[in-house]
């Protein structure tokens, strides 16, 4: 079964605050790109849990000091929340480096 989206996992602290936030004011922005993605966000203690779903994870600057996730997965470093253009072009350089084909099949459809 072929990749039709990327699934981004926003993590702060815990969970409710800037991942939250972030996960709206991204979305937004992931949607006027055109890049397909599901969007959730976490607390930095469940994140592990993630591991399975999560393509992209996107993490405050100030939480990523210390942190290993698995080498399938690409953490990308949050430094301004509410700069969802700026964290969407990131997210985008991952997808066209690594997930080229969900690009693909979204132009397609």
């Amino acid at each position: 079964m072929k990749k039709d989206k990327i699934n981004v996992l926003f993590v702060c602290g815990y969970g409710m605050g800037s991942s939250a936030i972030s996960e709206v004011v991204v979305s937004k922005a992931l949607r006027e790109l055109n890049i397909p993605c599901e969007v959730k966000h976490t607390a930095l203690g469940e994140m592990p849990s993630y591991y399975n779903w999560a393509d992209i994870l996107a993490i405050s600057k100030k939480l990523t000091a210390g942190i290993s996730v698995p080498e399938n997965l690409h953490m990308i470093e949050v430094v301004n929340i509410m700069d969802g253009k700026t964290i969407a072009a990131q997210i985008e350089e991952v997808a066209k480096t690594y997930y080229s084909e969900v690009l693909e099949i979204n132009k397609r459809e």
